[in-house]
């Protein structure tokens, strides 16, 4: 018997009394039902009281829009030739129609570095394959410099380049040149002479490849009779490039488009291949300069690349780049108009000179142009840039972009769009208030005749905030701030006998007091204490407000409410569960009394030999 579970339902007696306590204790809990059902009602009313609150609070954000008086100043701009001029307009622009005549565009100023005797040239003196006796004796020994230690503007790569003859036949014969890094360019030279088909040592010819340090260029002079035709598709050595050649006119030589020696972007400037070297002194391996009053730091280590991306992305307003077809650097400033590039350099640093850059050196200044237009056939005006400025032509609030040379027409108007918009968005708010408050209040009956009544069927407050909010809406019959807008209705807007929401019954009306009354119209809503944008806030404050508002402070009371309803029901079931163990215990109890009366009755009928 010891062994025996006294919790166990029905072990020893039989009946599932368990059961019995779980149905008393489920009909006791009964009155807590009322309690939650209502508890339920408070919190469908509070959320009632919030989405009210919300819509209210919507309500006054829509008419704190309409009270603004920038949003009846804005301006909506247009151009009759966008390719020659845009427009922008800032609130409270003139308005009105404006002639604009550009007639010379602003176009920024550049700082062109010296071209001629600043880079050194490809190699210190001519070059030919034949000496000038008379016939020509060829010269044998090597002179450089070897190609790949060239000063090219870009690495030069080995492979063959085709050169073709043309006679005057029209047959074309192509000789195949094979280029090697290892060459000298003597080397060069000879196979190019070959592939030319000079015949040098022939008295009084000149066809043949030289080079002339003097002009820093190859000359490719075709045998008479013939012309070159200069690379094919199937080269694989990028030396014509490197040598700037191009297929002349016919008859004609070829010679370097420009001088050979060149600057290379992706090298060091200690490296450069300058006529004045870099001079960092014998300790010294920064230095720098100055542009517009913006200094520029460089190292001997920098390449010409990194130096001119620090000046492009510095504060010096110009932008650096390398001309190529020039050899030179070109600092053209960012913005247009005639304005000069002010460039110094002091102590160690001599960037400026070596490069070409300063006056001494042969660096110019490539002016720009000022904008040159008129307005309405007025006198010439100019600007600094291709940006007029209210300041620049007097046309308060408007800004206007030249973009070419020609005539276009500005427009300037009141942008009632915005205005019409937010006339709108009040008009949708309030419908959406009182379609809420009505939704919230009205009771409804079924097909059967069963009345269900809303949340806030009975709620004599929120009825009449449908009510009042009505009347705010009603013209007003005397202190308003507009003499011939008094209401809504007035702007096409009214309400019907069934309902408070609004309707548009007047389109027209809204549009003609926007063209025609606008300042009207801005008095109706943004005057201050009369004004509907006031007198909305003025209305639904008291019944928003966080701290003191009606609507806030009713969701605090239900809330409270329901916090005293939830001790209740806390209070109910600890009386629910101390009766439940009430009748655990007797149960308990009376099971055990079963289970040791069981066994003396199992005892005795052992003695007696009774069996069971």
């Amino acid at each position: 018997m010891a062994g025996l579970d006294m919790s166990i339902s029905g072990l020893a007696s039989g009946f599932d009394w368990k059961s019995v306590v779980d149905q008393l204790t489920a009909v006791e809990r009964t009155p807590q039902n009322a309690v939650r059902i209502e508890q339920s009602t408070l919190a469908k009313r509070r959320d009632a009281l919030g989405q009210i609150a919300s819509q209210l609070n919507d309500l006054q954000t829509k008419a704190t829009a309409l009270g603004e008086s920038s949003l009846y100043t804005r301006r909506s701009v247009s151009t009759s030739d966008s390719t020659i001029a845009s427009v922008s307009a800032a609130t409270g622009a003139v308005t009105g129609s404006y002639s604009i005549n550009v007639t010379t565009l602003a176009t920024p100023a550049s700082w062109l570095g010296a071209s001629t005797g600043i880079i050194s040239p490809l190699h210190s003196q001519d070059v030919n394959t034949y000496t000038t006796a008379n016939p020509p004796v060829a010269v044998n020994s090597a002179t450089g410099p070897v190609l790949s230690e060239a000063g090219w503007g870009s690495s030069l790569t080995a492979g063959t380049v085709t050169i073709g003859r043309r006679d005057a036949s029209g047959l074309v014969t192509n000789t195949t040149v094979t280029v090697a890094t290892t060459d000298t360019l003597r080397d060069l030279l000879v196979k190019l002479d070959t592939a030319i088909g000079s015949t040098r040592n022939v008295s009084g010819s000149t066809a043949g490849a030289t080079y002339s340090t003097s002009n820093d260029q190859v000359t490719l002079a075709p045998v008479a009779g013939e012309s070159l035709i200069l690379g094919a598709p199937s080269d694989t050595s990028n030396l014509l490039s490197c040598l700037k050649l191009f297929t002349p006119a016919s008859g004609a030589s070829a010679v370097s488009d420009s001088k050979l020696g060149s600057l290379k972007l992706a090298s060091a400037l200690s490296s450069q291949p300058l006529v004045t070297p870099l001079d960092y002194g014998t300790t010294a391996t920064t230095g720098s300069f100055s542009i517009n009053g913006v200094s520029i730091d460089y190292s001997s280590s920098s390449t010409l690349s990194s130096v001119l991306n620090s000046i492009n992305d510095s504060a010096a307003g110009v932008q650096a780049s390398f001309d190529s077809g020039m050899n030179r650097i070109v600092l053209k400033n960012k913005e247009p108009g005639n304005r000069g590039v002010v460039l110094s350099q002091s102590g160690s640093s001599n960037f400026l000179t070596a490069f070409g850059l300063t006056s001494q050196k042969g660096g110019t200044l490539s002016s720009g142009t000022d904008l040159v237009y008129s307005i309405n056939g007025g006198a010439t005006a100019k600007a600094r840039s291709n940006t007029i400025t209210d300041a620049d032509s007097g046309l308060t609030g408007l800004t206007i972009t030249a973009s070419k040379v020609g005539t276009t027409t500005i427009a300037s108007a009141n942008d009632t769009s915005a205005v019409r918009s937010a006339v709108d968005a009040l008009i949708s708010s309030v419908n959406r208030v009182q379609s809420l408050i009505s939704s919230l209040t009205v009771s409804n009956r079924d097909a059967a005749g069963k009345i269900t009544a809303g949340v806030l069927a009975y709620d004599q407050t929120v009825f009449q905030l449908g009510s009042n909010l009505r009347s705010l809406l009603a013209p007003q019959l005397s202190g308003g701030p507009s003499t011939t807008i008094r209401a809504l209705t007035d702007l096409g807007y009214s309400t019907s006998g069934y309902t408070n929401e609004l309707s548009a019954t007047n389109s027209a009306a809204l549009t003609s007091a926007l063209s025609g009354q606008l300042t009207e119209v801005q008095k109706f809503f943004s005057t201050t204490t009369t004004g509907l944008s006031a007198r909305i806030t003025t209305f639904v404050k008291p019944m928003v407000d966080e701290i003191s508002g009606t609507l806030p402070q009713r969701q605090k009371g239900l809330t409270e409410q329901s916090t005293r309803l939830d001790e209740q029901l806390a209070a109910m079931e600890r009386r629910v569960q101390s009766n439940r163990e009430r009748l655990l215990a007797g149960f308990r109890a009376m099971e055990a009394a079963q289970a040791k009366s069981n066994s003396q009755i199992q005892f005795l009928n052992q003695k007696l030999g009774i069996s069971t």
